[in-house]
């Protein structure tokens, strides 16, 4: 019941927001559609956000964390990390982390996740517009309601005292809120003088004319090396993109016998499946290694 009154007073506030945009914006690109139509269908959004967007946040950050750790307490990498980690020298560092480093690490991961508020943007936002497809343009004007019924149910529950979002909100949630929360991870590392590498360059220039008041910086977790914090929240960054990524995938096109992480943190069985997959393609490469030696030894 406390769900659907929250979810009632944040659709309230959006239907006025979108009452006033259109108000503003009637003519020439504006989007109007039919204020009952919109209703239902960013109700549907925000209900299926909260109650079938599984696993949730905090949950998915507790999977990251005992994947990290895992990887510096077992003796064998092959049940636990994929292949391409050990090529990778973020996920090199982080093999090394410790329990309790890897436990800060989740802490002021979720801290961030949980104090952002979503600034509002200036005009029509990042979305490139200069499309001749009709069709796409509808549903790029969609996917942007959408997004903004996100952002509302995101803010309320961030003010909110009893619920959070990391409680209450999924990963379809997080990617859209995503880019804000990494923008203060990074002005929290980012030193007083400009700092002239990839690293700063490749940052979003609308985010980062964004005001510190407006997205304030957290500082990397004490005691936790600069770069073993970046390598943390930026692959917690890459796996939620992936796991995105497969959720839009068709079917057909999910067939992927690659040892995949993401599946360890976002899966609804919290990457149960995967690890038994794991174990069974080690057992079968044992079995071929075996048979291999045994056929040697004959000859």
């Amino acid at each position: 019941m406390e769900d659907e009154d929250f979810i009632a007073r944040a659709l309230s506030s959006l239907s006025s927001q979108m009452a006033l945009a259109n108000a503003a914006g009637g003519g020439g690109d504006g989007v109007l559609v039919d204020n009952s139509t919109l209703n239902q269908e960013i109700e549907a959004h925000a209900k299926s956000l909260v109650d079938n967007d599984i696993p949730k946040i905090e949950s998915a950050v507790k999977s990251f964390l005992s994947l990290v750790a895992a990887r510096s307490a077992v003796a064998s990498e092959i049940d636990v990390l994929s292949e391409n980690v050990k090529s990778i020298d973020e996920h090199v560092k982080l093999n090394s982390m410790e329990m309790k480093s890897a436990l800060s690490c989740a802490r002021t991961l979720l801290k961030g996740i949980n104090s952002t508020v979503i600034p509002k943007r200036n005009g029509k936002g990042d979305e490139n517009d200069e499309s001749d497809d009709k069709n796409n343009q509808t549903n790029d004007d969609n996917q942007q309601i959408m997004n903004a019924a996100t952002l509302i149910v995101w803010d309320r529950l961030v003010e909110n005292e009893d619920m959070k979002p990391s409680k209450v909100l999924g990963r379809k949630s997080l990617i859209v809120t995503w880019p804000y929360i990494r923008e203060r991870f990074r002005r929290g590392v980012e030193s007083d003088e400009c700092m002239d590498d990839d690293f700063s360059r490749n940052a979003d220039n609308l985010l980062s004319s964004f005001s510190k008041e407006l997205l304030p910086a957290i500082a990397p977790p004490q005691g936790i090396e600069k770069d073993d914090w970046i390598a943390y929240y930026t692959e917690f960054g890459s796996l939620l993109k992936k796991a995105c990524q497969k959720d839009e995938s068709k079917p057909d096109q999910d067939v992927d016998n690659n040892e995949d992480d993401s599946k360890l943190v976002w899966s609804h069985d919290k990457g149960v499946s995967e690890l038994q997959q794991r174990r069974d393609r080690r057992m079968r490469r044992a079995e071929v290694l075996t048979q291999g030696e045994k056929v040697t030894e004959e000859e």
